[in-house]
């Protein structure tokens, strides 16, 4: 059955696949939907496919309406309230943490390897916010084979790790550069310039390709490997931090509206957290 509360789930994680360092996988896991997202995805191309077509239709509608609808308003909060906006998702990110432990027993089940994989995960997270700090807007676009390789690709590889909570597909396009172009592409489209389309094409199919790929690789670690996964989604979660931390506020009333908002995002995501009786 065709599930329309999917649609609004999906455009919450089309919103976190807009910023760079939050990851819709870490929205799935919050909303409680991220076993059936992964398990949907892996079975598109098996008897199943019919069910995981129905589960995630609504999704990919409500992520391509929210990309196309919230990509100016989010382009206009991160221009005009870049802080404010960049504190409510660290706190939405942070937020996913304590439900993380609760999930993985820490307790119980982590060892002197898991804390090893974890601080690893979250040092490599580091150093890849520091490859590409630039993030200006590309001037023009024009439309070639090369591009629309290089395009496909980038997709593929930002799909491969968006579906892993904690690491988003726009910060790995912010670091490999992809992400101005698409950024402009998606922004050209929602103005009526439809020679973009060939572009958005290409990030899609990649997108698709990466994530039939990766879906299957992922349920295998999380079966086979379950702790030492947890242990690096919760590096992950950790580490993309370094990506949105957007340095602190300057004057008395950003000070403020930082701080509401990063308690604002704590809040949602903890309660949200606190609802989700699932495992992963």
């Amino acid at each position: 059955m065709f599930k329309w509360m999917n649609l609004f789930r999906g455009f919450l994680m089309g919103i976190c696949e807009i910023i760079p360092g939050v990851s819709s996988g870490t929205m799935a896991l919050l909303l409680g939907i991220y076993d059936q997202f992964l398990g949907a995805i892996g079975h598109i191309v098996s008897k199943h496919y019919k069910k995981s077509i129905i589960f995630l239709l609504p999704l990919v509608m409500g992520m391509g309406i929210a990309i196309l609808t919230m990509s100016s308003l989010m382009d206009y909060l991160l221009t005009e309230h870049t802080k404010p906006t960049h504190w409510f998702f660290i706190g939405m990110v942070l937020g996913v943490v304590p439900m993380m432990f609760k999930i993985s027993n820490y307790k119980a089940e982590f060892k002197t390897i898991h804390y090893i994989l974890m601080s690893f995960v979250l040092l490599l997270l580091y150093w890849l916010s520091t490859m590409n700090e630039s993030r200006a807007a590309a001037e023009s676009i024009d439309v070639s084979l090369p591009l629309l390789a290089g395009l496909f690709l980038s997709g593929m590889l930002a799909s491969s790790v968006m579906i892993l909570p904690g690491i988003s597909g726009s910060l790995v396009l912010l670091i490999i550069g992809a992400y101005p172009m698409i950024m402009k592409a998606i922004n050209e489209f929602t103005s009526l310039n439809f020679e973009v389309v060939p572009l958005l094409i290409a990030t899609g199919l990649g997108i698709v390709s990466g994530l039939l790929l990766a879906s299957r690789g992922i349920q295998f670690l999380l079966r086979n490997y379950t702790y030492l996964m947890y242990a690096m989604i919760i590096g992950l979660l950790f580490g993309s931090v370094f990506s949105i931390y957007p340095g602190l506020p300057e004057t008395t009333g950003t000070f403020i509206a930082s701080i509401v908002s990063l308690l604002a995002g704590l809040s949602i995501s903890i309660y949200m957290g606190s609802k989700n009786k699932q495992s992963i």
